[in-house]
């Protein structure tokens, strides 16, 4: 599922399938292909020195001048042509002017919006500013909130580069001046000897995926420092975040390790998976039902009021649970099948793995002197088994409260926390990291403009003003000083809130028609009952935007400080939402750690491709679920399976060797125009099953649906389907492009 757009891009080179081809591939002798293979690696390197910059992706210019022209020729729209340009101008004036009518209407109704608006910020109460938009607190908190969580960071980066250079110095000492142990020495590391130096911590059988000779707790104890650290720093933020009731979540994971995490000693593989998923989301629904735990149970009310938490502990317990779960699972196949396992992914990322390739090659002059796992992949890291002996409650814990992960991701699995513990990134380093940063930065000030410009959110929210000028409920803007006055006379400064979880943002209560009146009091209508259905169509579509740039700048964030840390996360949100070809596509990127995630944990377990069609439903019932337990979000998922299943069998069809789709393909305009149709039907899908699970609601999404049906004139409508038609030909032009890019760089590193 993974590799779906690579297969593409045929090794063979008969006629490409590609629809967007401006050329068809000419057939080249099994000579020329075998020479390219030889010599593109001596192409990059002269003396010792790199010649082409293959840090991200192998250039189309460098590809030709390696040679790879003589194999391939380009199959995709060229990003010069008119088509491409063309699309992108459409996309273009239909986002500026979304932007520019919605921002017309907030300086309309500026008095009537101005409750959920700030004072604007410098320097944009200087460029015509009326306001910042406050309605989002999880926005407002995080942009407010980063000068002064910077030095915490800052010192909790200090700290962990220093204990992982002295245990890195330690681990060479170590291993240098340990020949081949004796007799003695073999029986201390052998069997069940782990119990002799932490016999509380190590909670699996050592002798299980061992050897008999194992330098594993050399490296164990030269981190055990660094775990240290991550714990103390995680349980200090973590507390002043959610308060004292966290400590319930800490419960929660002791548990998790002593009582679930051992259950592979007393079962079997099927039944602990079970007993473990059952228990988690048993957990996740009784915390719903009594609204999270509080001290006034035990008769320890006063901790409950001990300071204001900016956000729930349940919050953060949700992620944790997604760690709980990976360390379980990783735990019980190191169990059963660890250097084997390890062994097989490490020759499998060394035949196959583009991004393994690409950092073996930008550290070719320390490859022999390095073990394969310093120099792969986040995926393989993860593939690859840990030692049992690793699976303490120091690491455990560790892993969970790890600080720049902890509160919003990207969610990483146990065997790729450790390993980068022992062997820090090498895929991204240096000035990489610092554009990246920069990259940053400008998403940062893209969503500072856009909320000083654009009030989208309080355009949805701010409730109707009734006769006395007074707003029907507290607005966000109050609610924040209130907030920040309850935090200065405790004492705390506020901090960042941050949460991965879709299901916080405050989009919950917006009806698209019509809002509640208060009782015995004239109530007037919101701006957005205002509004006509052209315009609220333009609102929804920029509150997507707005949820992907808030969502993009947050795990940004916290990405680049664990990069700095010498983490490498995967990346969430690689690309803008609406560059998706299909539904699957979308959700391999809007939160690609969490779609890795549920690929090994849930996908893979429950069958993996064979019974695709079936694990759609647990997995987006799970999704639901584990974002927040409401019925608009089961009824989301529920959409999503049916739309996933209507594509995957039409996928099937057009991917089979029947005789209608040989002809079809033979045909380049009308295969092309079946995959842009098919990407145009799937953008639209998205479109409204997100405004169903994230934004409007179901009743909400019909109302506006058929509003715009009745209320836009045709010339609307046609502008609305020529706008997803540049979409889908712009993301299938992205598809193909990466598609022969990666058969490229297939070739420069003759990978199978």
């Amino acid at each position: 599922m993974e590799r779906e757009h690579v297969g593409e891009v045929p090794k063979t080179r008969s006629a490409s399938p590609l629809p967007w081809g401006t050329a068809v591939a000419t057939n080249s002798s099994s000579t020329s292909i075998a020479w390219v293979r030889r010599n593109i690696k001596g192409l990059c390197c002269v003396g010792g020195k790199k010649i082409d910059d293959t840090e991200t992706v192998l250039p189309l210019s460098h590809a030709i001048t390696a040679g790879a022209e003589a194999s391939v020729n380009r199959a995709y729209l060229s990003r010069t042509s008119v088509v491409y340009v063309f699309c992108v101008a459409c996309l273009f004036f239909f986002f500026s002017s979304c932007m520019y009518r919605i921002a017309c209407i907030g300086r309309a109704h500026h008095e009537e919006l101005e409750v959920n608006l700030q004072r604007p910020w410098a320097p944009y109460h200087w460029l015509g500013s009326k306001g910042v938009d406050v309605t989002d607190r999880q926005c407002y908190y995080f942009v407010v909130a980063i000068p002064q969580y910077m030095p915490y960071i800052i010192v909790f980066l200090i700290l962990s580069r220093r204990l992982r250079r002295h245990g890195a110095s330690r681990t060479v000492a170590s291993v240098k001046g340990s020949a081949t142990p004796s007799v003695g020495e073999k029986k201390e590391f052998s069997g069940s000897s782990a119990s002799t130096a932490h016999p509380e911590n190590v909670i699996g059988d050592c002798s299980a995926g061992s050897s008999s000779v194992s330098p594993t707790r050399l490296v164990r104890k030269d981190v055990s420092a660094l775990q240290l650290l991550h714990i103390i720093a995680g349980i200090s933020i973590a507390l002043c975040l959610c308060g004292p009731n966290f400590l319930f979540g800490v419960v929660m994971m002791l548990l998790n390790f002593y009582l679930i995490a051992p259950l592979h000693k007393k079962a079997s593989l099927r039944v602990s998976m079970a007993v473990m998923w059952a228990t988690h989301v048993l957990v996740l629904l009784v915390i719903h039902h009594a609204g999270g735990y509080q001290f006034s149970w035990f008769g320890l009310g006063g901790l409950d009021n001990l300071w204001v938490p900016l956000i729930p502990w349940t919050t953060q317990y949700n992620m944790s649970v997604l760690r709980m779960i990976s360390f379980n699972t990783d735990l019980w196949e190191s169990v059963r099948c660890g250097e084997e396992q390890r062994q097989k992914s490490l020759s499998k990322h060394v035949r196959t793995c583009i991004a393994c390739a690409q950092i073996r090659d930008q550290h070719h002059h320390v490859v022999t002197s390095l073990p394969p796992e310093a120099l792969s992949c986040y995926k393989c890291r993860t593939e690859c088994s840990r030692h049992v002996e690793e699976f303490t409650l120091r690491a455990y814990l560790g892993y969970i409260l790890y600080l720049p992960l902890l509160m919003a991701g990207p969610i990483s699995s146990f065997n790729a926390y450790l390993s980068y513990q022992h062997y820090s990134a090498r895929g991204i380093k240096g000035m990489a990291i610092w554009r990246y940063g920069f990259c940053l930065l400008y998403h940062v000030v893209l969503l500072a403009t856009l909320i000083h410009y654009v009030p989208i959110m309080a355009i949805l929210l701010t409730p109707a003003p009734s006769a006395s000028g007074e707003a029907e409920a507290m607005s966000a803007a109050s609610a924040i000083a209130a907030e920040e006055a309850a935090l200065a006379r405790s004492g705390s400064a506020p901090v960042v809130t941050t949460s991965s979880s879709l299901a916080s943002i405050a989009l919950q209560k917006v009806s698209s028609a019509s809002t509640t009146p208060t009782a015995a009091a004239a109530v007037t209508v919101s701006v957005l009952e205002q509004m006509v259905a052209t315009e609220k169509a333009c609102l929804f579509v920029l509150t997507l935007v707005f949820l992907w740039l808030k969502f993009k700048v947050i795990w940004r964030f916290f990405r680049f400080v664990a990069l700095l840390d010498g983490f490498d996360p995967p990346e969430d949100m690689p690309r803008f939402f609406f560059n998706a070809v299909n539904i699957q596509c979308f959700w391999r990127d809007w939160h690609a750690s969490f779609n890795l995630w549920i690929v090994r944990y849930m996908y893979i377990p429950m069958g993996g491709s064979r019974t695709k069609s079936l694990s759609v439903f647990p997995i987006f019932l799970f999704v639901a679920v584990w974002h927040d337990i409401d019925l608009r979000l089961i009824f989301w998922a529920m959409l999503m399976c049916i739309a996933l299943i209507l594509e995957i069998s039409i996928t099937l069809f057009f991917s089979s060797k029947r005789s209608l789709v040989i002809r079809m393909k033979r045909f380049p305009l009308m295969w092309r125009t079946l995959r842009v149709f098919g990407s145009q039907l799937a953008l639209m899908a998205l479109t409204l099953g997100n405004l169903v699970g994230f934004s409007i609601g179901a009743t909400g999404t019909a109302g506006a649906v058929q509003d715009m049906f009745r209320e836009m004139s045709f010339t609307c409508k046609m502008v609305t389907l020529c706008t997803y038609l540049c979409a889908a030909v712009i993301s299938i032009q992205y598809k193909d492009q990466n598609a022969y890019e990666k058969h490229q760089l297939h070739i420069k590193y003759d990978l199978q």
